[in-house]
């Protein structure tokens, strides 16, 4: 039976677009399975209003073709709770969320004061140098201004804090790579778990299947069979592992400046990372 008692301070917000409306209905169907006490009001913002509202409790249609950035704002401007708990619409549950778990990092996020609590270590703690907070339970502090600080993975934010980097930027590119440098950062802290504390896996990257996304709705019954995604071609698949390596081997932040003073890699499309 689905928790119909919803908490006042966070709202989980799952950004789409009708480029990835097929991937709603096993997200739903997962979402369902695994966490099917979910304790927050859960919003879909995409461009198109659907007929069936899936596993989300309220959709917010912006209409075709508007910015990634621009309907996360408005979707916020929706949402009245404090913090946000903010995820793709391609984050397929893969086990049980521990909802007393997920709860008491709210609460660490709002007693720490901090903008952004992130639930899976990516980038690593010992890769962006965070700093580990003491006498908290395995909780590390991103240095503001640093590449990746910011992201699309799947945590808690102050909800004023994501509103003002989304006003800044257009696609979730920007959001990530320019928001990660911008002064606001340093405000108030930008924390990760040390180790994965959602279990979800990323089913999509770039429009193609992930594996993990493939197994994930095998193990689970999910017919996907008329689905028009495929894994990605043997192109992209030398392009991302080359960038593993260069990302390996060059510091990051390095890297991602160099990234944003030329615009390289940047996606444009709605809704894609």
């Amino acid at each position: 039976m689905m928790n119909t008692t919803k908490n006042s301070d966070c709202t989980i917000l799952v950004c789409s677009c009708d480029k990835y409306a097929d991937v709603l209905w096993p997200f739903a169907k997962l979402w369902r399975k695994f966490w099917p006490d979910c304790p927050f009001e859960t919003v879909l913002v995409t461009e198109s209003e659907i007929e069936d509202k899936l596993c989300f409790d309220r959709v917010i249609a912006c209409g075709v073709g508007d910015t990634w950035c621009n309907m996360l704002v408005r979707a916020l401007d929706e949402i009245k709770t404090p913090y946000v708990m903010l995820l793709c619409n391609d984050y397929y549950l893969t086990e049980k969320v521990d909802s007393a778990k997920i709860l008491k990092r709210l609460d660490d996020a709002k007693r720490l004061c901090a903008n952004n609590l992130r639930l899976i270590p990516n980038p690593s703690p010992a890769r962006a140098r965070a700093e580990k907070l003491e006498g908290e339970d395995n909780l590390y502090r991103y240095p503001a201004q640093s590449a990746y600080c910011v992201a699309t993975q799947a945590g808690f934010w102050r909800r004023e804090y994501l509103r003002a980097l989304a006003s800044r930027q257009k696609s979730a590119w920007e959001f990530e790579r320019f928001g990660s440098f911008d002064p606001i950062t340093a405000e108030k802290p930008l924390l990760v778990t040390g180790k994965k504390e959602f279990p979800f896996v990323d089913a999509v990257h770039k429009g193609y299947w992930e594996k993990s996304g493939l197994a994930a709705c095998k193990e689970n019954g999910i017919d996907i069979s008329s689905f028009k995604r495929t894994l990605p071609p043997f192109k992209i698949k030398f392009i991302e592992g080359l960038k593993s390596l260069i990302f390996a081997v060059v510091p990051t932040t390095l890297l991602v400046k160099f990234q944003n003073r030329f615009s390289l890699g940047a996606i444009e499309t709605p809704g894609v990372k």
